[in-house]
């Protein structure tokens, strides 16, 4: 039998990529549910019960309680006979957890958008080991039969599952194809309507992150180069003062999804012909959906975005240079 546990609609969307690409048909999906009301009516609008045969839902809080609860739960869905162990998110607290208290044969990690760079590189590629004692959480977890995590190092049966490419990969790697979503897109040919997008950034305002007043400006500026309407699509977390600000700029059409964007283009029949963005996952994700697109990554200093999405774009940026000139050879335009 194998678990699957996601915490996110784009991991959900991964998982179900997965269950497809691994033949899984006896399968435990653990949700971990989402806080925010958006992201609540992403995960409704795309969430399917009858895809597993059995789904384990538990909150964010008391995770010293909660997880505990959803090892024994697993190990008697399963009587013990474990296959693999679908998850995201390498270093956190309770996919370890389920890591140390269950003995799977194969443990395969799907993207969890461009946090995948930095598990892979940082954590995974030097085979890092993990090691965070909390003295009252061991504690806790001791108390209800568990083992705690203690030292955890990496291991060999790990096999990564994933849309990004690796380079010489260090580990057993499988490339994510998208096979679902472009299967559905592809059944939809009529009645859609051509725009250019732009994808909303994540933690705008927070430390080390974009400020509200130069994201502004960013979209003032975007949206004045498009000949039309500039169609921006928010992130789940963006904050209400700001979506009321970007409402007032001129050529913006503000569209609040109710699926992941992934989804959002072909549910509603939208066909993005250019789309912006600075360092999203969704900018990789619909240039594999939709290839003829043209994508343009907006470059802003690395003070002004953060350490982190500045590596993340940097990845973005080389792979859509190459992206490009690949599709300018396979136009019908180019030169014999």
């Amino acid at each position: 039998m194998d678990v699957f546990i996601i915490t996110s609609p784009l991991q959900y969307i991964c998982a179900l990529e997965a269950k497809q690409a691994y033949q899984s048909t006896e399968n435990i999906l653990v949700y971990i549910e989402q806080k925010s009301d958006i992201g609540k009516r992403q995960m409704q609008a795309i969430f399917d019960d009858k895809e597993w045969s059995h789904v384990l839902r538990a909150g964010r809080d008391n995770r010293s309680f909660v997880v505990p609860k959803l090892i024994k739960q697993i190990k008697k869905l399963s009587q013990g006979k474990l296959d693999r162990f679908f998850y995201s998110e390498y270093t956190a607290w309770r996919s370890k957890l389920f890591i140390r208290n269950l003995d799977f044969q194969q443990h395969i990690f799907f993207d969890d958008g461009t946090m995948t760079f930095f598990d892979y590189y940082d954590h995974m590629e030097p085979r890092e080991v993990f090691y965070r004692p909390r003295l009252l959480n061991d504690l806790l977890i001791r108390l209800q039969g568990c083992k705690p995590i203690g030292r955890l190092g990496f291991f060999d049966n790990t096999e990564l599952f994933s849309m990004f490419e690796f380079p010489n990969c260090s580990i057993d790697y499988r490339e994510n194809t998208l096979s679902v979503l472009k299967n559905r897109i592809a059944d939809q040919k009529n009645d859609v309507e051509s725009l250019s997008l732009f994808i909303g950034q994540a933690c705008i305002d927070e430390k080390g992150h974009l400020t509200s007043r130069d994201y502004l400006e960013l979209i003032k500026e975007t949206a004045a180069s498009v000949e039309d309407t500039l169609l921006y699509i928010p992130h789940r977390t963006e904050t209400a003062a700001l979506s009321e600000e970007l409402k007032k700029i001129d050529k913006l059409r503000f569209h609040q999804s109710s699926f992941p964007i992934e989804i959002e283009l072909f549910m509603k029949k939208l066909n993005p012909v250019h789309i912006f963005g600075l360092s999203s996952t969704a900018l990789y994700t619909l240039s594999k959906l939709y290839p003829h697109a043209a994508i343009s990554i907006l470059n802003l200093d690395l003070h002004k975005i953060g350490e982190r999405n500045n590596r993340a774009q940097e990845y973005l940026a080389n792979y859509f240079a190459q992206r490009t000139e690949e599709v300018s050879l396979n136009s019908p335009s180019a030169p014999a």
